[in-house]
């Protein structure tokens, strides 16, 4: 988490270590859930080790949102910062690893120390970015583009991830993407 939160930013060694130390490590297994639905998310996880979906829940209808990898941020940010309850759980693939701060703490810590604000922001400015950026996608790019792009992201998306769930986030069908699994490595 140092090396990420040094690298990411731009704050001293000292304050990376103070930043650091104010997250709890916990252990979750596979199957377990980070942020249930319907609860208020007061706590923001690191993934240091580990696999989880973001799964958007509705009317009769759920969807997946995200998946979040080793040296990411994880929360529903938007019920973090709101205070309202979660349409979504955050889930957990398999067996992992975070390091979490509660909003009490993380608020306390933000009241002493400026360059808390300053992650803060710059947190918030990269999952704007990052949603900006997912709709524009949806909008523009067809299925087989969006999965190329996905994959380019993160190759590991393709070996750790069931192709049904790849579809649930891709919002096709898991035939669709066995199709454009099939297209994209028959043109390898």
């Amino acid at each position: 988490m140092k090396k990420f939160l040094i690298n990411n930013f731009e704050i001293s060694e000292s304050d990376t270590e103070l930043f650091s130390a104010s997250f709890e490590k916990i252990d979750l297994i596979k199957g377990e859930k980070f942020v249930a639905y319907g609860k208020v998310s007061n706590r923001i996880g690191f993934v240091e080790k580990g696999l989880l979906k973001c799964t958007l829940i509705g009317n009769d209808k759920s969807v997946i949102d995200d998946f979040v990898f080793e040296n990411q941020f994880v929360a529903n940010y938007y019920s973090f910062l709101r205070q309202e309850e979660s349409n979504k759980e955050i889930v957990c693939l398999k067996n992992s690893v975070l390091r979490i701060i509660t909003r009490k703490k993380l608020e306390e810590l933000a009241s002493k120390h400026s360059f808390v604000e300053k992650i803060a922001r710059q947190v918030s400015e990269q999952l704007f970015i990052s949603t900006a950026k997912k709709l524009e996608d949806i909008r523009l790019l067809n299925a087989e583009e969006r999965y190329l792009k996905l994959v380019k992201i993160n190759r590991r998306i393709t070996t750790e991830i069931p192709q049904y769930e790849i579809a649930s986030y891709l919002n096709v069908s898991p035939e669709t993407v066995s199709r454009i699994r099939n297209k994209v490595t028959f043109l390898s």
